[in-house]
């Protein structure tokens, strides 16, 4: 008792950068762990064994969660928008602080408080499985900038967002490889690329050799990114491990499209199509095994403005995308 009494006259005294030195290095892992070992776990019989085994030790824990919820989420809002504020524990920005919001204690979306100004979190990218969630996973928007993401989508679609959801698992459900009603599905909806384009132009005739399949006109500064769309079917590693001709075929024809917008931008400008740092989103493959996965995320760092979607990656996307919406349309 006297030393927990110590301890806590401690933390109370010192800075807050200085609690974090001291508790945020791998010593609060420590603590639980002795106070009950996970790991200990596989010793007994069952999970009910360990936990009668271990009862005061478990229900310690399991007290001090409680309490952390009950005291350290803390209720706020404007009348009718009440809900929860609640810390976070990642932290990415020294000048800012990344909390939860949501309706329920330690639940809801990311927030992020900086220059005394609040941005909210949505995906901006296709997180990959077994991945550590990063910053260039999110991208922080004002409540303006949310509005203006969601402008173009009308409102028909904006009741019933899960639509083209259900229509894209529906079609790799099917095993449905041809390109064509991927490609309507994506022009209907462009939203489900992370709702940052204004509109989505097929076959955009770049010149006589650059026709990509679609440009999108970003919301955000109305230049255009690059989308190419190729059949799920496609075989993406060859008998080697090494990746297909096939994909290294779509690649390059990536590569060349961006080189085009790059270097002929005047020339495509006074064509009506503004390129400024364009971005190229290959889809591509559908349910990759884990090595398939790992050689396009290291083709990916050869040409950081390509990135590549398997098809149930995009669905993943899209359904993150419907999420961030939907959670955000209550602050509009």
């Amino acid at each position: 008792m006297r030393i927990t009494d110590e301890l806590a006259a401690i933390l109370r005294q010192i800075s807050d950068d200085d609690v974090g030195r001291l508790l945020g290095t791998g010593a609060m892992n420590n603590l639980m762990n002795a106070i009950l070992d996970p790991g200990k776990v596989k010793e007994y019989p069952n999970i009910a064994e360990f936990l009668l085994a271990n009862k005061t030790r478990a229900s310690l824990l399991a007290l001090m969660r409680h309490a952390i919820t009950i005291n350290y989420s803390f209720k706020g809002g404007t009348p009718g928008k009440q809900g929860f504020v609640s810390p976070h524990f990642v932290q990415w920005y020294e000048d800012g602080v990344i909390f939860l919001e949501g309706q329920e204690p330690f639940v809801g979306v990311i927030c992020l408080y900086r220059n005394n100004e609040e941005r909210y979190a949505v995906a901006a990218r296709d997180a990959k499985a077994g991945e550590q969630m990063g910053k260039e996973d999110l991208e922080f928007l004002t409540i303006e900038e949310f509005r203006q993401r969601i402008k173009p989508i009308p409102a028909a679609q904006i009741s019933d967002l899960e639509k083209p959801i259900r229509a894209l698992e529906e079609l790799l459900a099917n095993d449905n490889t041809n390109e064509a009603p991927y490609q309507k599905l994506i022009q209907e909806y462009p939203w489900i690329l992370g709702a940052k384009y204004d509109s989505v132009q097929d076959h955009t005739k770049l010149d006589d050799a650059n026709i990509p399949d679609f440009t999108g006109v970003r919301i955000r500064d109305k230049n255009r990114d690059i989308i190419e769309i190729k059949s799920p079917a496609i075989p993406v590693l060859r008998k080697d491990g090494e990746l297909s001709s096939e994909f290294n075929e779509a690649w390059n024809q990536c590569e060349k499209y961006l080189n085009f917008a790059k270097e002929d931008k005047d020339y495509l400008r006074r064509k009506g199509f503004s390129f400024d740092n364009p971005r190229c989103y290959l889809i591509v493959g559908h349910q990759l095994s884990e090595e398939a996965l790992r050689k396009i995320r290291v083709k990916e760092k050869m040409n950081q403005a390509i990135e590549v979607y398997t098809y149930d990656g995009l669905a993943a996307f899209a359904r993150r995308t419907m999420q961030w919406i939907m959670e955000l349309q209550s602050k509009v």
